[in-house]
């Protein structure tokens, strides 16, 4: 029983099979064709992308019995014998076990004879910088001026080793790491002539795992192959890799994201479990950040994660972009630390815990001071206020406000004036209302103001959102009553000792939605108008065919939608492409198209196949870029007639006004 490797077997036999590397082909295809072929290339690249591989395609091509090609026969004995290592004008030599010179030496003697059946002597030298200092000064002659029947190919993983002086002698050509989408598609191609099953999470994981390299790719599928017994699953290329379950990083970035200390802790053990590897804990996880990153950034980049859309779509939403770049950065750092510690599971313990640490606390120091006050003085009260889940009266909260106030100003050391001691807490909402603006007109003076260091007492923590929101939540989350105003008495300011019990901050709430006049006037004034939108659909009407259409279609506005953000482009009579902006890709889902494609069809009265394709060539426009040509006209025209007008012109001279450019807008 024969059988080759999947890396030997599906070595490409011509150019076009060659998977990525195309600026390589196509200098190389040129050259041929051209007849422009160099006496010496280098070609440099990780292990298995290709550089043996293309060297012995051009070797084929330039021997080939049919003549010199890009594309060589693959029939005639010379192609065959080249594919088969076994032609005699191919010398492959392995520099890694002939690295002196005398090896060398005798190879330089044989270079003046002629080939024997090719047309040309062609010395594949492969790991050519293992070479010794001698062997490579006692080739630079020889590689500068050849024989003409003499080609060198020199391959090498590492050519910054290589002297400058053989690097300036040859034409070097870089072979770039494959991508995962290059080496998945390979991969599934050859699964499908070789009428295997998988599934498509299995050979992206496989195609991960290769790091850029198809032969490793490939020498990972047939070891996936034997384990699967031919059916190859995730679970199957898990175990092999020894990777970790692809749920454990997207449950802790959950778990940082809700502050769950002890969820955190857990799915660390759970990895434990599984007898992972810890370093490639702390990268998945921080590829995941990575991923959100990039997906806040540009919606459709989910990348390896499209199995997953989801559930990092949601994360992506609910995480800050500083939170993302803070975790990311603890986690790179906490991979540094993995190699200089024996306990490698502390070290990620430590790591995550860091991460969970570093997020703002929600408990300040008022709430502390003012849950210890109530837990001295709840039996001693005389008229407490109790809370209820439901909505506080305004009467409470004015007095929680107050409560709070006294507290922070008696932490300060500053004066207060004397209360009567028969206050009560039930006023009337006249009196609330006065103390609560009185209370916070003090709040805004004490933060205006910035006292001496001999009058400053002791520092409070920073509160991001107000004094009553905060006294607010802190009792509904306590639900224990309040004494009276009369007998709360100071207590020193005190910060939770908890540093973990947190709540992450919601990207929504951090963001300042305050309008200064300037951008009032600015929308105010480049806002269209009903009436200008009517009349630049009317013109774009007159000039695009395909916004005429639109309006016909009486499409619902998330359709019309997407369709004024495309053109359309007519294949066949039964056959139209929209071509998207990329701005709009979120729009492009099988319902839309559907539906868009039903409307089309009754319209023009035949059935129709649409299709929709993200494009932002400007080829042609969209029939809302039409509107923004037709609006750009119109203002321009608006701004020639203001300057021509004579009455203008009549302000300007006498009263020496100018012209506001960015408040002319067309009607």
């Amino acid at each position: 029983m024969s059988y080759q490797v999947l890396a030997r077997k599906w070595r490409p036999k011509s150019f076009a099979e060659v998977v990525g590397q195309d600026q390589v082909l196509t200098v190389l295809s040129n050259a041929l064709t051209l007849g422009r072929v160099h006496h010496a290339y280098l070609f440099s690249g990780t292990r298995g992308v290709g550089k043996t591989s293309i060297a012995r395609l051009l070797a084929k091509g330039l021997n080939c019995e049919r003549g010199v090609t890009a594309t060589p026969c693959g029939e005639c004995d010379n192609c065959r014998d080249i594919e088969q290592g076994r032609f005699v004008d191919l010398l492959e030599i392995d520099a890694a076990s002939r690295t002196k010179v005398e090896d060398t030496r005798e190879i330089l003697d044989n270079i003046q004879y002629l080939p024997t059946r090719g047309r040309y002597k062609v010395y594949l030298i492969d790991e050519v910088h293992m070479l010794s200092r001698s062997s490579f000064n006692a080739l630079l002659k020889t590689l500068e001026e050849p024989p003409e029947h003499v080609k060198f190919l020199l391959a090498t993983t590492d050519p910054q080793k290589l002297p400058i002086t053989i690097l300036s002698r040859c034409l070097h050509l870089h072979l770039k790491v494959l991508s995962i989408m290059q080496i998945e598609k390979q991969l599934t191609h050859i699964f499908q002539a070789e009428a295997l099953t998988a599934q498509p999470r299995a050979l992206q994981l496989l195609a991960k795992a290769a790091n850029g390299s198809m032969r490793d790719a490939l020498s990972l599928t047939d070891q996936a192959i034997a384990l699967g017994n031919g059916q190859v699953n995730a679970e199957v290329v898990m175990l092999m890799l020894g990777s970790l379950d692809e749920h454990i990083p997207f449950s802790l970035v959950e778990a940082l994201l809700n502050g769950d200390g002890n969820k955190l802790l857990t799915y660390i053990n759970q990895a434990a479990e599984q007898g992972g590897d810890w370093a490639t804990l702390l990268t998945d996880t921080a590829a995941l950040l990575h991923q959100i990153a990039m997906l806040q950034v540009i919606p459709t980049a989910l990348g390896e994660y499209q199995h997953q859309e989801e559930r990092i779509r949601h994360l992506a939403q609910m995480m800050t972009p500083q939170d993302i770049q803070l975790y990311y950065q603890i986690l790179i750092d906490g991979q540094k630390t993995l190699d200089n510690v024996e306990d490698k599971k502390m070290v990620v313990e430590m790591t995550f815990l860091r991460a969970l640490a570093f997020q703002p606390n929600v408990f300040q120091a008022s709430y502390s001071a003012l849950s210890s006050t109530n837990k001295a003085n709840t039996e001693t009260s005389s008229t407490p206020l109790p809370v209820s889940p439901s909505v506080l009266s305004e009467n409470k909260l004015s007095s929680i406000e107050t409560q709070t106030h006294r507290i922070e100003t008696k932490a300060k050391g500053e004066p207060e004036q004397e209360q009567s001691s028969n206050t009560s807490v039930e006023t009337g909402l006249s009196s609330v209302t006065q103390q609560i603006l009185q209370a916070r007109e003090k709040l805004v003076k004490q933060s205006d103001s910035k006292p001496k260091k001999s009058e400053r007492g002791v520092p409070a923590p920073l509160i991001k959102s107000s004094r009553l929101e905060q006294v607010k939540q802190s009792h509904y989350a306590s639900a224990q009553p309040l004494p009276a105003l009369n007998q709360i008495e100071p207590q020193p300011v005190e910060v939770n000792a908890e540093s973990y019990q947190w709540q992450a901050t919601n990207q929504i709430e951090r963001v300042n939605t305050s309008l200064t006049p300037q951008h009032l006037r600015h929308i105010v004034e480049h806002e269209k108008t009903p009436e200008l939108v009517k009349k630049l659909i009317t013109e774009a009407v007159k000039v695009d065919h395909w916004s005429a259409e639109i309006e016909q279609l009486n499409l619902s506005p998330m359709l019309k939608q997407l369709a004024i953000n495309a053109f359309i482009e007519p294949l066949s009579d039964e056959q139209l492409v929209l071509h998207l902006r990329s701005s709009q890709a979120h729009m492009n889902k099988p319902n839309h198209r559907q539906l868009l494609q039903e409307r089309l069809s009754t319209h023009r009265g035949k059935p129709l196949t649409v299709e929709i394709v993200i494009d932002d060539s400007q080829t042609a426009k969209t029939p809302l870029e039409w509107r923004e040509v037709i609006y750009q006209q119109k203002l321009m025209e608006a701004k020639k007639a203001i300057h021509n007008d004579n009455k203008v012109a009549l302000l300007c001279q006498f009263f020496d006004a100018q012209i506001d450019e960015e408040s002319i807008r067309p009607v």
